[in-house]
C-alpha cells in the first residue's frame, strides 16, 4: 500500500502514464482509499468499549434493550487548544491603511491557551424549533492580576490576563465549580424539573472524578445533581467533542 501513495508512485507500479492512472480512477477502475491511524486497543479497553454502549441501552433484559437513552441529560466536556496569534494573517486594508504591526518572542513556538468546550443534546419543539442549542460555553484557562510595573502600553497595577500554562486538577477542579456548573444551571431548560447531570470526560490525568472531595460539597445544588463520567480509555469516538468540534 505504502507504493501507492500518490498518482505518480500508482503509475509506476502499473507500468502506465500518470494520464491513464488518472483516467482509470474516473472510469471507478482505482478507488481513492484513506487509511486513517486508529488507537491501539487492548482486549480490556474492547470489553469496557462495549460495556459502555451496552449501559446507553434503556430496558431490563436483553430482549427488551432496544433503544439508546436520549441523553438529554449528558453534558461532553473536554479540552482544546487555541494558538493566541497566528504567524501570518492576510488583511485587506485601504489603499493608505498601515497593516497592524504583530509581534512574538518567536515566530515558531507562538503561545497557546488552552479552552474547555461544554456542549449538550439540543431540544425542539412540537413544530421542529430550536429551544435550546446546547451550548454551554466554552472557558478559557487564564487568571487575572494587576500589572507589576509601568510601561508604554499600561499604567501599573492595571489588571490583565495571563495563561494559565501549567493545567493540573487544580484548575480543571476550578474550573468546574466556578464557571462549568454555574453555567449548566444558567443555561439548562427550566421546563425540565429535578435535573441529574453526567458530564462526560475522558481520563486524562488533569480530570478530577466524583469521589473527589471538594467535588464532593458542590455536586448537589438545588435540583441539580451533577455527576461525573469517565469514558472508556482510548475511545475519542465517545465523545461528541472529538467527532464534530
Amino acid at each position: 500500500m505504502g507504493d501507492r501513495a500518490c498518482i505518480r508512485d500508482l503509475a509506476v507500479q502499473l507500468k502506465v502514464s500518470s494520464t491513464t492512472a488518472n483516467r482509470m480512477i474516473k472510469r471507478g477502475l482505482i478507488k481513492p482509499h484513506t487509511n486513517p491511524l486508529h488507537p491501539s486497543l487492548k482486549v480490556a479497553n474492547l470489553f469496557q468499549r462495549v460495556e459502555w454502549v451496552l449501559n446507553l441501552l434503556m430496558g431490563d433484559t436483553p430482549t427488551t434493550k432496544r433503544q439508546y437513552y436520549p441523553m438529554y441529560n449528558i453534558i461532553h466536556i473536554d479540552e482544546k487548544w487555541f494558538y493566541l496569534s497566528k504567524k501570518s494573517q492576510r488583511v485587506y486594508p485601504e489603499r493608505n491603511e498601515k497593516g497592524k504591526y504583530s509581534a512574538a518572542k518567536s515566530s515558531k513556538f507562538v503561545p497557546k491557551v488552552m479552552f474547555t468546550a461544554v456542549v449538550a443534546r439540543q431540544r425542539f419543539n412540537t413544530e421542529n424549533e430550536c429551544t435550546f442549542d446546547g451550548k454551554i460555553g466554552i472557558f478559557p484557562f487564564t487568571y487575572q492580576e494587576p500589572a507589576k510595573r509601568v510601561s508604554k502600553y499600561r499604567a501599573k497595577g492595571t489588571v490583565i490576563t495571563k495563561i494559565v500554562e501549567s493545567v493540573g486538577k487544580k484548575e480543571t477542579r476550578n474550573m468546574l465549580i466556578n464557571d462549568i456548573i454555574p453555567a449548566i444551571m444558567q443555561k439548562w431548560p427550566a421546563s425540565e424539573g429535578y435535573k441529574t447531570i453526567y458530564i462526560q470526560q475522558d481520563n486524562a490525568r488533569t480530570h478530577i472524578c466524583q469521589e473527589d472531595p471538594q467535588w464532593q460539597q458542590v455536586y448537589q445544588q438545588g435540583d441539580f445533581t451533577f455527576i461525573l463520567v469517565q469514558q472508556p480509555p482510548n475511545s475519542p469516538d465517545l465523545n461528541i467533542l472529538d467527532l464534530v468540534f
